[in-house]
């Protein structure tokens, strides 16, 4: 991976350090190589700042800033191309003659070629900035899954670009206000809501979509291709066959690098079957990389630990664990300083100090993230399918169930917990819109979002609303693919893991295998149960026993963490009532929260860590 850089200077008002400034914020994308670039533009200039994490082709010939050989085009480039190898052939026999063993010059050339039609072709992660130097025309361009980021900026003497906020805000160009209005999305969904950011002049570049600039003038388009593959599987046996068969395509050329590739192996039943298919594949003792929790201090995550090793054992894995207890929470300082925008997934610590100890072992890990979004695998959408087949019984149900709920604890030491859990869910979340429905299954407790103050402008919708006669099913599933795995899942890898300059790849997130799936009737991936596919797919290879357990998911034990004295120290932004994060949210309710969960009643341990995360995160960046 790496980081870029760019300003357009319209009026040639600033000098060189902007960029210099810049590229050193995001020197830990890419330490390998650093460079900059200055060119005439118009009545002013443009500055290109880049740094290397060196993948494919080490060489210095594919260092960039990369120009084409007649100096014309420029490219800037963050991301891996898996099908590069197939384009550069098709280029080749068109007469193209190729510097590099690189996929940067592959991209490179299909934009002088086809210019925003070939990004369609691009099958990949990738963020780039395109750029004619004759005609002074940018290109700026994000992936279709939108796994590498890219901001920008415009005011009337700046626009900037950047792999990350923290370095337009180290330009010193632009001005560092707080977006109020995404503390209520974030309060709800964890995360902010994109194109807007948490700064107000900072935008995000969405998914699938490329921005063309040109006389003081920007246009978005988007370039995600056909919708759908024309592929189909006309029963359960060829829609496991398809599957296997593009995933296994997939996971190959994810392996493409010239430096270590590794898997963070969870026990769960995607990166367990990412590791069955690198077996069949041919990869004896493929490093494998898993976190532990202390069995002495918690029970939690134990499930996911002894079948990651089963699945080494099973694999024939190089399996590395690392073991952790609360003092990783001491971190959270460090890790929230890090953030371009607060993220309240507790998964973002833990992907942080993963990434931290498998870094000395390998330059590539391969990741499972996406598959659930792809394949209906999280419980909200097993429920939601459940709802949508039983509508009015939902509807009784809650109206039973919701004056009940109060009678009853959530604690975490609670026999029934989960069961009263699912209760409090239901009966808080489920409406008579199925929209609404989806969005509370994927919101925090509702009591979180009554501590904000109605202090900032008004909120931002989580999405478009449908329009009538929707298949509710796709919808919910485009959701999570467009809005939870892009600002979250994917943020807190990309932040968390470009910390330590780990490049993680994610093959579950490739073009052709996302093409069918979305072909398919969405209702085909719940026929025979909770991601019953890819559970079919790990029993074809010997893994029967992976898929026979309960999913505990990627996370910390915080309910227990946050109640022991040693971690009171967490808690003490948020019982100072001058803090920062007070002027957004209500001091009183804080500590009502705060009590509920100290005292054991309830489990507030996922609203309180949002909390922590927000309080520290304006605080050091606000404060």
């Amino acid at each position: 991976m790496c980081g870029i850089n760019l300003i357009i200077d319209k009026k040639g008002k600033t000098s060189e350090e902007a960029i210099r400034q810049m590229t050193a914020a995001t020197r830990h994308r890419g330490p390998d190589y650093s460079a900059l670039q200055v060119d005439p533009y118009g009545a002013g200039l443009i500055y290109f700042g880049h740094n290397r994490l060196k993948i494919i082709d080490p060489s210095d010939a594919a260092n960039q800033p990369f120009l084409s050989s007649d100096k014309r085009y420029l490219l800037l480039y963050n991301g891996e191309l898996y099908n590069y190898r197939a384009l550069r052939k098709l280029l080749q026999q068109k007469g193209c003659v190729f510097q590099t063993e690189s996929d940067t010059e592959v991209v490179l050339q299909i934009l002088i070629r086809e210019g925003q039609q070939g990004l369609s072709q691009l099958n990949g992660m990738f963020s780039l900035a395109f750029y004619d130097r004759q005609e002074q025309h940018l290109w700026l361009a994000r992936d279709r899954f939108g796994i590498k980021p890219l901001y920008y900026a415009e005011t009337p003497d700046y626009f900037i670009v950047s792999s990350e906020i923290k370095a337009i805000i180290c330009s010193g160009l632009i001005p560092k206000e707080l977006n109020e209005a995404q503390l209520e999305h974030y309060l709800y969904y964890k995360h902010a809501a994109k194109p807007q950011t948490f700064y107000r002049h900072i935008h995000e570049l969405k998914e699938g979509t490329a921005l063309y600039y040109a006389n003081g003038k920007s246009n978005l388009v988007a370039f995600t291709g056909p919708k759908r593959s024309t592929v189909k599987a006309d029963n359960p046996t060829q829609l496991v066959h398809y599957t296997e068969r593009l995933l296994m395509d997939s996971v190959e050329k994810h392996l493409v690098a010239d430096v270590p590739v590794g898997l963070f192996l969870s026990g769960g039943i995607d990166s367990t079957l990412l590791l069955a298919l690198l077996r069949k594949a041919g990869h004896r003792h493929f490093p494998a990389f898993t976190i532990a929790h202390q069995t002495a201090e918690t029970s939690f995550g134990t499930q996911d630990a002894h079948f990651a090793q089963r699945a080494a054992q099973q694999y024939d894995a190089n399996h590395t664990v690392f073991e952790i207890s609360d003092a990783l929470l001491t971190e959270t300082d460090n890790f929230v300083e890090a953030l371009d925008q607060p993220i309240a997934d507790g998964a973002a610590l833990l992907t942080a100090y993963l990434s931290s100890q498998v870094k000395p072992h390998v330059k590539v890990a391969l990741s499972g993230a996406g598959a659930d979004e792809l394949f209906g695998g999280y419980n909200r959408h097993w429920a939601f399918y459940k709802y949508l087949q039983n509508q009015g019984k939902s509807l009784l149900f809650k109206q039973v169930a919701k004056p009940l709920v109060p009678l009853f604890p959530t604690g975490f030491s609670h026999p029934l917990r989960k069961k009263f859990l699912l209760w409090h869910k239901l009966a808080h979340k489920i409406q008579k819109s199925p929209r609404q429905t989806f969005l509370n299954f994927t919101a925090m407790d509702y009591r979180l979002q009554q501590l904000l103050r109605q202090t900032g402008p008004a909120s931002i919708a989580n999405g478009q609303a449908p329009t009538e006669n929707i298949d509710w099913l796709r919808w919910c599933l485009r959701h999570d693919q467009h809005h939870y795995l892009i600002s979250d899942v994917l943020a807190l890898t990309d932040q968390a893991a470009m910390q330590h300059s780990l490049e993680v790849r994610t093959p579950y997130l490739e073009n052709n295998l996302q093409l069918f799936l979305a072909g398919l009737p969405q209702e085909t991936l719940f026929r025979h149960g909770q991601k019953w596919v890819l559970k079919e797919l790990l029993a074809q290879h010997q893994g029967k026993e992976f898929i026979r357990r309960s999913k505990e998911g990627f996370g910390m034990p915080l309910g227990l963490w946050l109640r022991k004295p040693q971690n009171q120290y967490l808690l003490a932004e948020l019982q100072n009532p001058e803090h920062l994060v007070f002027n957004y949210i209500d001091f009183g309710g804080t500590q009502t929260l705060l009590q509920k969960h100290l005292r054991g009643r309830h489990d507030f341990s996922t609203e309180i860590w949002a909390l922590i995360v927000l309080a520290k995160w304006l605080a050091h960046n606000f404060g």
